[in-house]
């Protein structure tokens, strides 16, 4: 018996291809499905069915990690802020000043004690005002020459003497110098003696 079928165009055999292609797919992809018991047999997710992506780890997993809080890292809202830090006080002590420098207390000076020829204590003698201008003579007889202001303003008085004398009762000429001359005190004691340099105008 001879076959009567007929030749299928191209363009059908193109489509029957595609068309088992298609069913061949689908049932590898149901049978993988039926094998993880993701679906009943009612076609639908089985009840209290665990389905895991296979690409994100299990929670089991995660919750081995050493330093990982599993609730904490899965309750932790990254939009939520805590307690503001408290700022830290800063306990470096400031630099403290030297002290100032403290001058040391001056000493109050003792008063100058003046004694008499009989020993006692006396008043400081009256100043000697005069100036020494240098002497004139010989060596053996000196006299030396004293200015002095006058009762005038515009008066001057000099005074002259030799070792030993007296001026106005009160001022004894002890030594005659070529650049100063001693002056003693009348009632007074030796010690008490000043020297009187030369005078320079």
């Amino acid at each position: 018996m001879a076959s009567s079928g007929r030749k299928l165009a191209p363009e059908q055999l193109r489509l029957l291809v595609l068309v088992a292609i298609l069913v061949i797919v689908g049932g590898i992809a149901v049978s993988r499905m039926i094998g993880k018991g993701g679906f009943a047999e009612d076609g639908g997710r089985r009840a209290g069915a665990e389905y895991v992506p296979r690409d994100l780890p299990r929670l089991a997993e995660v919750s081995t990690w050493e330093d990982g809080d599993v609730e904490a890292i899965t309750s932790r809202n990254p939009f939520t802020f805590g307690a503001a830090p408290t700022p830290t006080r800063n306990l470096t002590p400031p630099p403290t000043r030297p002290p100032l420098p403290t001058r040391p207390p001056r000493p109050t000076p003792t008063p100058k004690l003046y004694l008499g020829d009989d020993g006692n204590v006396k008043g400081p003698p009256p100043p000697f005002v005069r100036k020494y201008l240098g002497y004139f003579g010989p060596s053996y007889l000196k006299v030396a020459a004293f200015r002095r202001q006058g009762a005038e303003p515009e008066t001057i008085v000099v005074d002259v003497g030799t070792e030993g004398d007296v001026l106005e009762d009160v001022f004894i000429i002890r030594e005659i110098g070529h650049e100063s001359v001693l002056i003693g005190f009348v009632g007074y004691d030796s010690s008490e003696d000043t020297r009187v340099p030369l005078a320079e105008d």
